[in-house]
């Protein structure tokens, strides 16, 4: 299975927001059902987070989600590096 890590910035314009709040529904759960219920319909498996915020953060998030994505990737070749059973030329020392 292939993951993907998808960001988005959503707005939501005041009559609207209002309007959901008006059926007891919390504006941010609104948009994670939008969202996944529209992916699960096609066949995605989705996790998702949605909060609401003042600030355009999207291109912060997205530097962070980078620095993350490539110190895992770090982590994950050097536990290959330091546990791999093929040695060079064959010889392995202890």
């Amino acid at each position: 299975m292939k993951r993907f890590l998808v960001l988005a910035e959503v707005e939501m314009d005041d009559k609207k927001y209002a309007e959901v709040q008006s059926w007891n529904v919390e504006p941010t759960d609104f948009i994670i059902s939008v969202l996944a219920d529209h992916g699960r319909d096609r066949g995605l498996l989705i996790k998702m987070r949605c909060m609401e915020t003042e600030y355009h953060l999207l291109d912060d998030v997205s530097r962070s989600a980078d620095a993350i994505a490539k110190d895992k990737a770090f982590d994950e070749l050097g536990e290959v590096v330091l546990h791999n059973a093929m040695c060079v030329g064959g010889n392995c020392e202890a």
